[in-house]
């Protein structure tokens, strides 16, 4: 809901829970003494609320300016503005930099309308001078408790500025939000590396300038464009208050994060100013990214599960879809891909339940290995001479769906593409083009490199029957040079080009569904996914290290887009051995995938995957569409387990992990959360299907195999029988009517 108060000339953002506040504050009046050094006039938008709802709208503070501190600090510099821009007497980090065609670097944006629907809010501000204006765009998710903004900088084509023609953008955040003055904060955020992605760091925020950025030209594996701050490190995963954040942007992005002397928070996300200048003419605009906020007082568990609901409602473009259970052919074949290679594969992968077969890597061009053919998108012929028809109908007829691997925004040296057409690469003219992986980056802000890349995409959607398209980027972008027009927007106009030609090809095609990969989960964020249907999470398969992963990422990220596979028992990576059970009930977490090489499977391996298949499909919807409860970290090094549960809380599904078990201890008992304490319960095993004997309850402890109401559960525990090491269980909480 969005009010506005005449009166104190106040807009109130509301949800159910949470509200966000901000107003006009009155210039040219001094506060305790201290004047503001700009014209009389209205026209500083300041955050007065940032936190719980509250009961009457009055109550909310109306918009003062802060007092100023000697002549170093001015009000301007510490009140709360929610578009801090780079003019007069500021000193943090500004959410707009402009230079206009006189060199006049100094920008002063006023208050000038407002327009809004219940849900909708747009104030428009502008340069009384020069009228380069600002759109500040918000709106509510009431049943979320989230809200989002943007802003949209325009350069009017009718102006009487002083110096007409095209104003430099040199900075452009989607604006700033505050926490509420002096209150001490911990920074939870998302980093890590290649195989190791989305792993969860805790810090107190400093007195300093925090920034949580990549530069790589891609959202990357080393940061994710999330953050969560709790007031005095007092939150858990189901109590506390909690402020957080999300940007929709998948190439160069920066969250900063200032904390100041006087006790205040700012919060300012968008793209990164490294590499960053955009000309706008008159009549052009440029839009930030979205950033999506909220506050809960429910601690942790609450905000993801609100961002996992948004996602899957309203974000996603096959929305609540069940997502396949698919195969990959990558770990079993690498680039040895044929014909008759991949029809065995795909008989087998059918046989266990398998819906989407995935052929990854290696099917075109002079494709055997890594340093050829990458961007010759044209059929292998020596491996599949009769194209890729015979394949895919093959597949079909054992009834599952067909998709493939490409890599559109590279190109090999050694390729037809790369020989034809050396000026569609990121370069400088006289310097070396470097290489990653045998790779270098095609330049996507030509447009004849975004029109080569939808047309290629779009001959292979309609000549073949493809259902679903894994989307890779294998490498980080450098040199991002190009024309002079592109030089220093480059990387801007490469994303946009990406969600473009991504937009155009599922107007096109809109059965074919689309993963983002970046070598594992290097671009991965809600800007990627309000165009691709899921991710893949890390290129790391192991089962042990998936669970730290993936509970990483679901701080931020739904299970309905969290691909898993189960790959070999001995892991490529780090040489763990993990039984086949475990990794298919680490894998089932998310969306199920399956990449080991299926010719190695005996009869048994093959039944039991056969029956945690068709467990995955049945408990599908609870997985990908049920709220999650996280109930004991994998950080800890013993168990791990989650809750997934439907919304009218009927039926509940719990993940346990034992990764290992100090001196063979029994662990005390597991408190699940999520039920509704009213409802009776049944729990029993869902897998594996002769599950270790059930010992007596410990203490107060419930048993498997019994009913309890929901506070009972909650409150007295689960005794789970788990002793050995990397084993696991998938239980089920299902409600019974009273008799």
């Amino acid at each position: 809901m969005i009010r506005f108060d005449e009166t104190r000339k106040l807009w109130i953002l509301e949800t159910r829970s949470a509200a966000y506040v901000f107003g006009v504050s009155q210039r040219g009046s001094s506060v305790d003494g201290f004047p503001f050094s700009r014209p009389a006039g209205e026209g500083l938008l300041l955050q007065t609320w940032f936190g719980p709802r509250l009961g009457d709208p009055a109550d909310y503070p109306e918009a003062l300016p802060e007092a100023g501190w000697a002549s170093f600090s001015t009000p301007e510099t510490l009140s709360p503005e929610i578009l801090p821009v780079a003019g007069g007497p500021r000193y943090g980090e500004p959410s707009l930099a402009a230079v206009f065609p006189d060199g006049v670097r100094d920008l002063r944006l006023e208050y000038r309308s407002w327009k809004a629907d219940k849900e909708r809010l747009v104030v428009t501000l502008a340069d009384p001078v020069y009228g380069l204006e600002a759109d500040l765009e918000f709106e509510v998710f009431p049943e979320y408790d989230l809200f989002s903004r943007r802003t949209v900088v325009r350069n009017p084509e009718k102006s009487e500025s002083p110096a007409p023609g095209a104003a430099r953008i040199e900075s452009l955040l989607s604006g700033a939000v505050y926490l509420p003055r002096g209150t001490e904060s911990r920074l939870t955020h998302l980093t890590g590396r290649w195989v190791g992605e989305t792993q969860l760091q805790r810090i107190p925020l400093p007195l300093a300038r925090t920034v949580l950025e990549s530069v790589r030209g891609f959202t990357s594996h080393h940061a994710n464009p999330f953050f969560a701050l709790d007031a005095d490190s007092r939150a858990t995963e189901e109590d506390g208050p909690v402020w957080f954040g999300e940007l929709a942007w998948s190439g160069n992005w920066k969250i900063s994060l200032e904390r100041d002397s006087f006790g205040q928070t700012r919060v300012s996300p968008g793209y990164h100013d490294r590499d960053f200048s955009s000309e706008l003419s008159p009549g052009d605009s440029l839009e930030s990214p979205l950033f999506l906020f909220g506050f809960t007082e429910r601690g942790f568990g609450a905000m993801s599960r609100s961002l996992h609901a948004w996602q899957r409602n309203l974000l996603s473009p096959s929305g609540t879809e069940n997502r396949k259970v698919l195969y990959n052919s990558w770990e079993a074949t690498a680039f040895s891909v044929d014909s008759a290679g991949q029809e065995k594969l795909a008989s087998l992968a059918a046989s266990c339940g398998v819906e989407l077969f995935v052929m990854d890597d290696g099917w075109f061009g002079a494709r055997s290995n890594d340093s050829a053919g990458l961007g010759d998108w044209y059929v292998n012929a020596q491996k599949f001479p009769g194209g890729l028809s015979p394949l895919i109908e093959r597949i079909r007829e054992l009834g599952m769906s067909f998709g493939l691997w490409v890599e559109p925004e590279m190109v090999n040296p050694d390729s037809d593409l790369y020989r034809a057409h050396p000026g569609w690469v990121y370069h400088y003219p006289g310097r070396e083009r470097t290489e990653m992986r045998n790779q270098l980056v095609l330049n996507l802000s030509l447009p004849e490199v975004e029109d080569y890349v939808f047309s290629f995409m779009d001959r292979l959607l309609s000549e073949n029957r493809i259902s679903f398209i894994k989307w890779d980027l294998n490498r980080s972008v450098s040199e991002p040079g190009g024309p002079p027009e592109h030089r220093r927007d480059a990387n801007l106009r490469h994303i946009e080009a990406v969600y473009r030609v991504v937009s155009r090809l599922r107007e096109r095609h809109p059965a074919v569904r689309f993963q983002t990969c970046s070598g594992g989960g290097g671009r991965a964020d809600i800007g990627i996914l309000r165009h691709f249907d899921q991710a893949w999470t890390s290129d790391n398969t192991d089962a042990c290290d998936r669970l730290l992963i993936q509970e990483g990422f679901s701080w931020a990220y739904g299970a309905h887009v969290m691909e898993a596979w189960v790959t070999a028992k001995k892991n490529w990576l780090n040489g763990r051995t993990v039984p086949l059970e475990f990794r298919f009930h680490a894998a089932m977490a998310g969306v199920l995938g399956i990449g080991e090489n299926l010719c190695e499977w005996d009869e048994a391996e093959a039944s039991l995957a056969r029956s945690l298949i068709e467990l995955y499909k049945d408990i599908r919807p609870l997985v990908q569409r049920g709220n999650l409860y996280r109930l004991e970290s994998p950080a800890n090094g013993n168990r791990a387990s989650f809750l997934y549960i439907d919304d009218a809380k009927t039926r509940a599904v719990l993940f346990v992990f034992l990764e290992k078990n100090n001196f063979g201890t029994r662990l005390p008992p597991l408190m699940p959360r999520g039920l509704d304490p009213a409802f009776r319960y049944a729990l029993s095993v869902l897998s594996p299907a002769e599950p270790p004997p059930v010992f007596p309850p410990t203490g107060s402890s419930g048993a498997i195999g019994t009913s309890l109401r929901g506070d009972a559960w909650m409150n007295r525990g689960v005794a789970i029988p788990l002793r050995e090491d990397r084993t696991s269980m998938v239980l089920e909480f299902k409600k019974i009517e009273a008799e």
